[in-house]
């Protein structure tokens, strides 16, 4: 018999020496993953996130890392997070 339950296998870690408060991961996440508190990113629902990377591809700083994320497993790409990294660099 199987039995629903939401498992997280996937641990974010933000480097808040790296973290910058630009928000931009924030701003980008579709599963809305992270709040800035005190001007550092925090993933408040990290249970939600989808493992699409977004988030770190759009951070400027690099301070995202994605543990049991690889990127052949993807399921979405954004094409805005092209547009925003356009902007940035």
């Amino acid at each position: 018999m199987y039995r629903d339950r939401v498992v997280s296998v996937i641990e974010i870690r933000v480097d808040e020496n790296a973290c910058n408060g630009c928000g931009l991961c924030v701003k980008d996440c579709p599963m809305q993953v992270y709040e800035l508190r005190d001007a550092i990113s925090v993933p408040v629902r990290a249970a939600s996130c989808m493992g699409c990377l977004s988030c770190h591809e759009i951070c400027p700083a690099q301070a995202l890392e994605h543990r049991g994320v690889y990127p052949s497993r993807r399921h979405y790409i954004d094409i805005r997070v092209c547009e925003m990294l356009n902007r940035v660099i």
